[in-house]
């Protein structure tokens, strides 16, 4: 036997534009200055997962309202089949493997993206300021170094374009002695963009967030694991408050050699620290030509940085 509600006319019509008028009102949450949490998004605003599929132009005057540029992860993942596609075949001969590989270096990574485009990836500034009183914005950009052989090599400066949590756990566990002990368990994968020319840009040590303030490591320059890449930006008091929250960095540049490498870091645990902790780094390497910034809800472009300036 089938039930059937009934709704009244009237009704329905307020169900609907109730439901209408909030959608139209929410948000995702965020901290004081608007941003969403977490690494993903600037900005309180819906952020589009359509990425471009076509080289990018460093000529345009406008960014389309939502860009989010080029996608590391399906570049990453495309790069390291055609690298592995690469190997020579068992069957095949020298010569036959060398005019494989000439007809497949010029075949589209993704859309009409190939080894020779100019590509463009987000990443999500670490730190917005706004300075009334000198109408200048301070943007900082977080840079880690980048894993090679299981260590941090400090020649190779990362940006982080992507981050996926899978585990993150904290609780407390009592040891047979009676002793409480903190137990972590995690694992991520994150992308990042490896700029072989970082050098040509002015980066800027800056001190672990948890050492801030300390006056034991005020006198270790040079001895931070984390720099950023700073810039200020002449706006308005209007202006900043219109876009402070929706700030936002791309990228750009072209594929450099060896295009990709992967890490898998992973700390063993003993009881004094127990627990889990696996991270996966996918790095894609780039000739890093642009660093642009601009308002991710309406596409203005606010300032552009050249190699070396």
């Amino acid at each position: 036997m089938k039930y059937h509600r009934k709704v009244s006319t009237p009704v329905a019509v307020i169900v609907i534009f109730c439901v209408l008028f909030l959608a139209g009102c929410w948000r995702p949450k965020g901290g004081p200055d608007g941003r969403a949490g977490g690494p993903g998004g600037p900005g309180g605003s819906f952020l589009s997962t359509m990425f471009d599929r076509k080289p990018f132009n460093t000529g345009v005057e406008k960014l389309p309202a939502m860009y989010t540029g080029h996608n590391p992860e399906l570049l990453y993942n495309n790069i390291r089949m055609r690298k592995e596609g690469a190997l020579r075949e068992p069957q095949e001969t020298d010569e036959e493997h060398r005019r494989r590989i000439d007809r497949e270096i010029y075949l589209p990574l993704m859309g009409s993206l190939d080894f020779d485009s100019v590509y463009a990836f987000r990443i999500t500034p670490k730190e917005v300021l706004y300075n009334a009183g000198d109408q200048v914005m301070r943007v900082r950009c977080e840079i880690t170094n980048a894993f090679e052989g299981g260590r941090e090599e400090r020649t190779k400066k990362a940006f982080m374009v992507r981050y996926q949590p899978q585990l993150d756990n904290r609780y407390t566990i009592t040891d047979k002695r009676g002793v409480r002990i903190e137990v972590e368990e995690i694992k991520f994968s994150e992308y990042a963009v490896v700029a072989v020319n970082a050098a040509a840009f002015p980066i800027e040590e800056t001190a672990p967030e948890s050492t801030k303030g300390d006056e034991k490591t005020k006198d270790q320059a040079g001895k931070s694991d984390r720099e950023t890449f700073t810039t200020t930006i002449k706006m308005t008091p209007e202006e900043a408050k219109r876009c402070k929250g929706n700030v936002t960095a791309l990228l750009v540049g072209k594929l450099a050699s060896p295009y990709t490498s992967y890490e898998e870091i992973t700390r063993k645990p003993v009881p004094e620290k127990p627990g889990t902790y696996l991270a996966r780094y996918h790095y894609l390497y780039i000739q890093l030509l642009d660093i642009w910034f601009y308002d991710i809800a309406t596409g203005k472009i606010v300032k552009k940085i050249g190699n070396g300036l």
